[in-house]
């Protein structure tokens, strides 16, 4: 199983992001995560018609979920919000992936729902939310990678800790403060990919 490195959009909009994200796909951007708290469905929608619809199914959305039967999107992701909440009737198991947040360990085991992914956060110290300190002990996410295989860490990954959640078998990363706040986002994103073994 390969380690995906995802990336998840600032929640606030930045300036060409857009043709920033379009940079990133050329750059072998697998999966996206749109994640736009503030956006009302109109807004999401007009963000996603932004987008080139040759890269629709590598999106998935945290939010207005009925816009995934508009656009042929990759899945949804469920917030802590949203996640002991029922699917929306136009979610089909077998077109879209599934994927939610979780920030603690207990509640990723307790979980009954399948998801093709989940989050963990705060892996390390958070880049863009300043102050998000990591709360888990190495031996606390060996255990539960031994159990659980679709994990993947969100919290500081840079070119520095995606060596340690290598070793320590995460499924894969997911990245947004090392992107967005650099001066070039499409160099971060590369320069984060040459680091996965």
């Amino acid at each position: 199983m390969s380690f995906k490195l995802i990336v998840i959009t600032p929640p606030q909009s930045v300036k060409n992001e857009s043709e920033e994200l379009v940079g990133l796909f050329k750059a072998g951007l697998q999966i996206l995560h749109i994640r736009k708290p503030s956006f009302s469905k109109v807004e999401l929608r007009n963000y996603l018609l932004k987008i080139p619809s040759k890269y629709h199914p590598k999106l998935v959305i945290h939010s207005h979920y009925p816009l995934l039967k508009e656009f042929k999107l990759k899945g949804i992701h469920l917030t802590e919000k949203t996640r002991k909440k029922k699917l929306p009737l136009n979610f089909k198991r077998k077109e879209h992936s599934l994927s939610a947040s979780f920030h603690s360990i207990t509640d990723v085991k307790r979980s009954k729902r399948k998801f093709d992914y989940v989050f963990l956060s705060p892996v390390f110290d958070s880049i863009s939310k300043k102050g998000y300190r990591s709360k888990f002990s190495e031996e606390q996410l060996k255990k539960l990678l031994k159990e659980f295989k679709n994990v993947i860490a969100l919290g500081g990954t840079d070119p520095a800790t995606l060596r340690s959640l290598q070793k320590l078998n995460f499924s894969g990363a997911a990245t947004l403060g090392s992107i967005w706040e650099s001066k070039d986002a499409v160099k971060a994103y590369k320069n984060l990919r040459s680091k996965i073994k």
